[in-house]
């Protein structure tokens, strides 16, 4: 608008003419030529630098962190925090800890100077510890046995191949290959090993049939190679729902299946012996690049947690991901208060990362009433239990912030007393089952009369704790999910951290499943349902979302 105004004023702007605006151009680019390939070059040099190995701690670092906790107000009720050989055996609650100083890398540095190389005899070491923490840890170490996975196998065939590179310095790519193939049969969006690869992250996508199949459908094409669509497993299944575009009146039928957005673009489905055309819908879930600018701008605070009135009895509130910023300073002064003619409430989880749910349920404690809602603790759940499980969940509490917040007080204390219980010799491992009292698959939008209906918006960028969060709200009657299935992140839970010794890698890794839907369907990379499609769930506007409460409202 400024531009305009200028040109209004002082006539159209004109190129000048002649020999040196075309070499103050051609020099321009040459300049951001140099600039962007030194930088390349720098880049590229601490890529290929090793990262320096972390095997023991020195008794400075050990009487450092036993200070630092005291300082916090956190007990160590036995002995010192930190051992001075962390990552050897035998494997007692405080193994594999690492000091606050070594805190993890944000993403968006991790992925610009994280090491993409390494020597292959120090990753080959490291399998040495990776292997026992695995077995003891993994919450997919049975699941993935059950359906013929060969652990010893795998881990032999990983060494061998290291073994054959001698101390040659080899890519990432090359060195967690095995991670690839685990991935591939077993798809689990928690576990990164190491972290900074995050190609092994697949959410969903979600694509319209064009027509009801009159059969089951048993394959997908996508990005010109197709797929099979495995029989017992509900979670590849095409799913119905109703439709609504933006300017329609009315819901409509449909039929849409979702699929990892590793399969390229859906292009048709066949259904018996008839090709039906797929379209996808909303946008595809994010690469690497777009994840950062969304890192970008969480931390910039342009997505803030709201609740504001769209119009008469429909109010809009804004959950944005889970994490302490977003939350815990945020100024309520302005929110929208409960009035008693509120018909409807949007709660929008569109691209929440997940994080800490209790937020939402905080945030919402006025409009909602928690007691009526499904519990965290009634969604069925195996989490394994051995001595290793809470110095890994320390890791990922104490690595992922700089302070200490007040809520997090209670649950690190918490870990501490874990650490300080008696395990049997061996650190054995053992898995504690939590049966399920409510599944996905039992949800039935059907409010009584005067009861505040939600909307629960959704789309591929919610994640984690946002579909737990989605799936707490959906247990109330008066909900109906709308928008695209989510991200598919809960299949595999309650990430732990650690580091790889030699190699000096930080990894993830899933210490827990769940299972949302109560029949062990593939959930990562396909995510919940919804009950209503919203083609244009990534660019609805107010007045938009208003005409859609008023559709849904109809009998």
């Amino acid at each position: 608008m400024i531009a305009n105004s200028e040109a209004a004023s002082t006539g159209p702007l004109r190129k000048p003419k002649g020999r040196l605006w075309r070499r103050a151009v051609g020099w321009c680019g040459i300049l951001i030529a140099i600039l962007f390939l030194g930088m390349f070059g720098i880049l590229e040099a601490i890529a290929h630098r090793p990262l320096p190995g972390h095997k023991t701690l020195t008794a400075v670092e050990i009487r450092a962190e036993d200070a630092h906790l005291k300082q916090l107000g956190l007990v160590v009720r036995d002995g010192s925090f930190l051992k001075e050989r962390p990552f050897e055996r035998p494997w007692t609650s405080h193994s594999l800890l690492v000091p606050s100083g070594w805190s993890t890398r944000p993403f968006m540095i991790e992925a610009l100077l994280g090491s993409h190389h390494l020597r292959a005899n120090l990753l080959l070491s490291d399998l040495d510890v990776l292997e026992p923490i695995m077995e003891r840890t993994y919450g997919g170490w049975d699941s993935a046995a059950a359906r013929g996975w060969n652990w010893s196998g795998w881990f032999a065939d990983w060494r061998d191949h290291l073994a054959a590179r001698g101390s040659a310095e080899i890519s990432l790519n090359e060195a967690f290959s095995p991670i690839d193939a685990l991935i591939a049969f077993q798809r689990d969006n928690h576990t990164q090993i190491p972290l900074n690869r995050r190609s092994t992250v697949d959410g969903s996508q979600t694509a319209l049939l064009d027509s009801t199949p009159n059969t089951r459908c048993v394959e997908i094409r996508a990005s010109g190679r197709s797929l099979p669509i495995a029989a017992d497993d509900a979670g590849q299944q095409v799913r119905k729902a109703k439709l609504w575009t933006i300017d329609a009146t009315n819901l409509t039928s449909a039929n849409y299946i979702s699929m990892p957005s590793s399969y390229g673009t859906p292009q048709a489905v066949r259904c018996g012996s008839t090709w039906i055309a797929l379209h996808r819908i909303g946008n595809q879930t994010r690469g690497v690049w777009s994840l950062m600018l969304n890192e970008m701008r969480l931390s910039s605070r342009q997505d803030r947690t709201h609740i504001e009135r769209l119009a008469d009895g429909i109010v809009y509130a804004r959950l944005p991901t889970f994490i302490s910023s977003n939350y815990e300073n945020e100024s309520r002064k302005g929110w929208a208060q409960r009035q008693p003619n509120d018909r409807v409430l949007i709660v929008d989880l569109r691209n929440n990362g997940g994080g800490s749910w209790g937020y939402g349920l905080e945030t919402l404690k006025t409009w909602i009433d928690e007691r009526r809602m499904v519990s965290w603790k009634n969604i069925g759940k195996w989490l394994t239990s051995s001595c290793l499980y809470a110095p890994l969940k320390w890791n990922q509490t104490i690595q992922s912030t700089p302070t200490i917040l007040p809520g997090q007080k209670e649950f690190l204390q918490g870990l501490l007393d874990r650490m300080a219980q008696p395990y049997p010799p061996g650190c054995p491992r053992t898995v504690d089952s939590e049966p399920s009292q409510w599944t996905y698959a039992q949800r039935h939008a059907d409010p009584k009369p005067g009861d505040l209906r939600i909307v629960a918006l959704v789309n591929s960028g919610c994640g984690s704790d946002c579909e737990l969060f989605t799936a707490q709200l959906a247990s109330l009657p008066e909900t109906i999910v709308v928008g695209t299935n989510t991200f598919g992140v809960g299949q595999f839970i309650q990430p732990g951290y650690s580091v790889l010794p030699h190699t000096g890698l930080t990894y993830r890794i899933a210490l827990g499943r769940s299972d949302f839907y109560g029949d062990n369907r593939s959930f990562d990379g396909y995510g919940l349902d919804v009950d209503v499609i919203l083609p244009q769930v990534d660019t609805l506007q107010p007045e938009q979302l208003r005409a859609l409460t008023e559709t849904l409202a109809k009998p």
